[in-house]
């Protein structure tokens, strides 16, 4: 490693302390040598010499404490390695510029929706509370813009949020011990994600960390009163779970869901007498459809309570207890084996027993939130993405994602070509019956009435969603991975609403509630094919913010309109996550975080960037990170802590970097912890090898 000027002048410093040292050595022999003079002459001239010296000695031992501590800086305090930025810039990167424009401006935005939208204690102005999950995911990005290096404020205002929401869900019923009283995994994790980011966003909370254990043991029967799980069998009992328990519905009872939307489709197409929507209105019918959800649904687990995994992890990183580890893998290997058993195939529906099929005539489909009704693939993506990932950050075993890409690899052999395009089933229900008309802007293949192409059961055939396959790939670094990403391409141009490859396009609100929906873009940017992607997500998400701003202003809302604030959210992070961090926004349906860095400014004592920081993560691979940091502040220099993952679950082994003078210089790191100093107007590009999933991850700072 080439010296910094830090280190030249406590080298220097030393140098200079111990010639000080040989100067006195001197000085004290030719004194008493001097025999020319009388006794008191010679002390005298002795004594003031030595004087004198021994002021330049003290001076020099400042000066080479200073070094020393300089040398060492702020590594020295903190016990880490240390780099200088010594690179200035005389025209910033662009991108850093737009970064930190998109921070400061979120930094303000808050205001007019707080303004208009809460009241002083956080609650709603008008009648806008919405379903329970709603209220949450409302504000579910706050706590990570704060954990992005936002205001602090936002971390206030996100647990102010949060108590208020979950202090009016309790006094109207639907929360017990601040947990839903009974609800599906695909609601409950929408509706975690803000109690997630808290978490990670400031671990040292006692009263979130009891709450993260509190919840979690709901799913490890530590309540004696309540049980959703089998541990022998390995199951949750009921695809409707919560603090009370699972579902305690009686067959009298309408089933919410059956009848509600019609673009969903039928729960079941083998019930006779009902061979599409229409028909549940006709005589007895709907209570006949309702029985019978009841007899299939109101027990046995289905996978999307794999959802259940990430509130394990959740109180794994807040507490580091192992019980919630093993939980993950135990629940995780039970599904696992269940594909297997299946033939390759994700059941959605077990039995109390552990058969598949054991309520629906030995059927492997027709779960509740399964391949039949609802969003199919859309929430399996989720849930075996989840849990693929959240079993191997907890073991490094990157086999788990097998559970995962087992299911794409399926989907795709099953697809059928069009437009250089591979259109995947994204449901199955009865062979022949089916018969479904799904929303007239979705991508479908369908027959001349409008209703879905059926293959052998397989319907709704549309491009894949790329957040899966990007979200694999994120995880396991395989090229293997990366060309199924690239397989799942969507090039039909009549496919509007699927998502492009390689271009900024807006997506619609509803399809997007985390304000995303760029991974595809985002994963061409690092594999070479959209170099400006830096710069064109962080324009859209500038613009996406003044647009919300927009419709704010605009919005009059009546007192009992009955209105969502999800979609009025002015926080955008997709382009901070995807460039700070290196990684895509988590799973919405209850993911956590999965990054290959972390920032935290060490100064303030917080996480995220630093002011006046900016950074990207230009180059990942299986074992290697490029990071680009940038101090745009002509005054200030800045510290940054730099972690590897987003749980200090990797290590830096060594970094590479380019000084200002000279050639290429390189740091042993060899630890999850890297510090960087930035003067201002410096910046840095750092190559740093990593070794992935290598330490037990944990919400802990770094300090």
């Amino acid at each position: 490693m080439t010296l910094t000027l830090k280190q030249l002048l406590s080298s220097t410093a030393v140098i200079l302390f111990l010639l000080s040292v040989l100067a006195i050595v001197q000085l004290t022999q030719q004194n008493n040598n001097k025999l020319k003079y009388s006794e008191g002459q010679k002390m005298e001239a002795q004594n003031s010499e030595l004087k004198f010296v021994r002021a330049i000695g003290c001076i020099l031992a400042v000066i080479l404490v200073f070094g020393c501590s300089s040398w060492f800086g702020v590594a020295n305090s903190h016990g880490m390695p240390h780099i200088d930025a010594t690179a200035r810039f005389d025209q910033p990167p662009e991108w850093a510029v737009l970064q930190r424009e998109l921070i400061n401006q979120m930094n303000t935005s808050v205001d007019v929706f707080i303004e208009k939208y809460l009241a002083d204690d956080g609650s709603f102005r008008y009648d806008c509370w919405g379903k329970l999950d709603d209220s949450y995911e409302t504000f579910h990005n706050w706590p990570t813009f704060y954990a992005l290096g936002g205001d602090d404020r936002f971390l206030s205002l996100a647990k102010r949020q949060w108590e208020t929401i979950t202090r009016h869900f309790t006094n109207n019923g639907t929360l017990e011990n601040e947990f839903h009283r009974c609800n599906d995994w695909f609601h409950l994790g929408e509706g975690s994600h803000l109690f997630y980011m808290l978490c990670l966003a400031d671990p040292a909370d006692s009263k979130f960390i009891d709450r993260a254990q509190r919840f979690a043991g709901l799913y490890l029967n530590e309540n004696p009163s309540v049980k959703n799980y089998d541990s022998d069998k390995k199951l949750i009992l009921n695809t409707r779970t919560g603090s009370n328990g699972p579902l305690p519905w009686t067959p009298e009872q309408p089933w919410e869901y059956v009848w509600t939307i019609e673009h969903y489709g039928l729960p079941f197409y083998d019930i006779p007498g009902i061979a599409n929507y229409a028909d549940l209105h006709a005589d007895n019918n709907m209570k006949e459809m309702a029985a019978v959800a009841h007899a299939r649904w109101g027990r046995g687990d289905g996978p999307i309570n794999l959802a259940v995994t990430s509130l394990m992890l959740n109180a794994f990183l807040a507490t580091g207890e192992d019980k919630y580890r093993h939980w993950i893998t135990e629940y995780t290997n039970a599904w696992i084996d269940r594909v297997q058993e299946n033939k390759g195939i994700l059941p959605d529906n077990v039995g109390l027993s552990g058969k598949i099929g054991e309520y629906i005539g030995g059927k492997w489909y027709g779960g509740y939130y399964g391949w039949t009704v609802y969003h199919g693939w859309g929430g399996y993506a989720q849930s075996t993405g989840m849990a693929a990932e959240n079993a191997l950050l907890v073991t490094g075993d990157f086999s788990y994602l097998d559970l995962l890409r087992s299911q794409i690899d399926l989907l795709l052999k099953l697809g059928i070509i069009k437009n250089n395009t591979v259109y995947v089933p994204h449901k199955h229900g009865h062979p022949g019956k089916v018969f479904n008309t799904p929303m007239s802007f979705l991508p479908v293949l369908r027959n001349f009435d409008g209703t879905c192409k059926e293959v052998n059961g397989w319907f709704k055939f549309m491009p894949m969603d790329p957040v899966g396959p990007v979200h694999l790939w994120n995880m396991s670094m395989d090229p293997a991975d990366l060309e199924r990403s690239k397989e799942v391409r969507n090039h039909d141009p009549e496919a509007r609403w699927s998502r492009d490859w390689e271009k900024i396009e807006s997506i619609s609100r509803f399809m997007a509630k985390d304000h995303g929906g760029h991974e595809a873009a985002w994963q061409a940017y690092l594999d070479g094919t959209y170099p400006t992607y830096p710069e064109e997500i962080l324009k859209y998400n500038i613009e996406q913010v003044s647009s919300r701003l927009d419709d704010i202003h605009q919005h009059q809302p009546k007192e009992n309109g009955g209105f969502s604030l999800i979609y009025r959210n002015p926080i955008s992070v997709e382009g901070l996550v995807n460039l700070t961090m290196g990684a895509p926004l988590p799973f919405y349906n209850g993911g956590l975080m999965m990054a290959r860095v972390r920032h935290f400014d060490p100064e303030n004592k917080r996480p995220g960037l630093p002011p006046d920081v900016a950074a990207l993560v230009s180059g990942l691979d299986s074992d290697r990170t490029v990071l680009h940091l940038v101090n745009l502040s002509q005054t200030h220099s800045r510290n940054v802590i730099i972690q590897a993952g987003a749980y200090a679950e990797h290590q830096f082994t060594t970094a590479t970097y380019l000084p200002q003078v000279g050639g290429e210089a390189s740091l042993s790191v060899n630890a999850a912890h890297l510090i960087i100093h930035l003067p201002s107007q410096s910046q840095i590009k750092l190559d740093i090898t990593t070794k992935r999933f290598v330490h037990k991850p944990s919400y802990a700072f770094p300090w």
